[in-house]
């Protein structure tokens, strides 16, 4: 394939995702990609979360990691409530991450999924983790990636990401967001950018922001209601609930999860659950999977392999 269209110009996504379908989870339309056929099933959950009027995630995030690991495995990918092109909570009171945990439980049991491999990114990561331990015949493995909001700690991304440049929902603060995210800049690609700006248009994202921001439910309801469920996971986790196979996965130079809160948050999860391993990027920051998406992509595959039904 040409690295530019004929017509237009414009560089050709080399890793394009598979075609949005939906599905209705709860009430809620649902925006999914899948891909691959192959006996065992990742699902891969994005960061971030509903409100984010800098930056917007969605299924987009693992475009790299879906078609070379369709190859072998079922590969999943769902837009998280409130995110991508998921439909916002229903209720002003569900704005929380116990509701996007559900969501995603909700989401694998609609698709009858089997036990599954389930990696999550940053805020993907918390409800991983504490989805495995909710519903463990639901997870065969974990894997969460540089995830601040799962490890002991603060946070330091709210000092590394305050005062973007540029009014929220442009172009140009989403990228400064996303550089700032990433050890090198050139990582953050205008196919990336595209989807952003696409998310950040959406009219039920905006409706999103409109609670969380313009509405203040972030302030008052989700960011309270994360820190005393973070303190529960954390304590669920040294109380030894979490068994199933884990690699956390850091990037050593990610300024806004510091790499001794991943070692720390690997010891409390090993002293529990022995198969567990700690595997740290150099040169890399939040986004290690878009960063170096060959070894990370090798490094899951193995993962699934040494813990897959067979």
């Amino acid at each position: 394939m040409d690295s530019v269209t004929a017509d237009r110009g414009k560089p050709v996504d080399p890793y394009p995702l598979p075609r949005r379908q939906f599905i209705d989870v709860g009430g809620i339309r649902t925006a999914y990609h899948e891909a691959g056929e192959g006996p065992e099933t990742l699902v891969f959950i994005y960061g971030g979360n509903f409100g984010g009027a800098d930056s917007a995630s969605s299924a987009y995030a693992w475009n790299m990691q879906v078609a070379p690991l369709a190859k072998r495995f079922r590969v999943v990918v769902p837009d998280k409530i409130g995110q991508g092109f998921t439909d916002p909570p229903l209720r002003d009171e569900d704005y929380t991450m116990a509701t996007v945990i559900a969501h995603i439980r909700d989401f694998i049991v609609a698709l009858k999924l089997p036990p599954v491999h389930i990696i999550g990114h940053s805020r993907g990561g918390f409800a991983s983790a504490r989805l495995a331990m909710e519903r463990p015949d639901l997870i065969r493995s974990l894997t969460t990636v540089t995830s601040g909001t799962l490890s002991p700690g603060v946070g330091t991304n709210e000092v590394v990401l305050a005062r973007p440049p540029h009014p929220p929902f442009t172009r140009e603060s989403a990228r400064w967001v996303y550089e700032n995210y990433c050890f090198r800049k050139e990582v953050v690609t205008e196919a990336w950018m595209d989807v952003v700006m696409e998310t950040l248009n959406n009219p039920s994202y905006r409706r999103g922001v409109d609670k969380v921001v313009g509405q203040g439910l972030g302030a008052s309801l989700f960011l309270p209601d994360l820190a005393r469920y973070k303190r529960e996971t954390l304590t669920w986790i040294d109380e030894g609930r979490l068994q199933r196979p884990t690699q956390v996965i850091w990037g050593f130079n990610d300024r806004t999860a510091l790499v001794e809160r991943g070692m720390e948050l690997f010891e409390r999860i090993a002293k529990h659950e022995r198969r567990t391993t700690f595997n740290v990027f150099n040169e890399a920051g939040h986004f290690v999977y878009r960063e170096h998406p060959e070894r990370f992509n090798a490094l899951l595959a193995g993962f699934v392999d040494l813990h897959s039904a067979r």
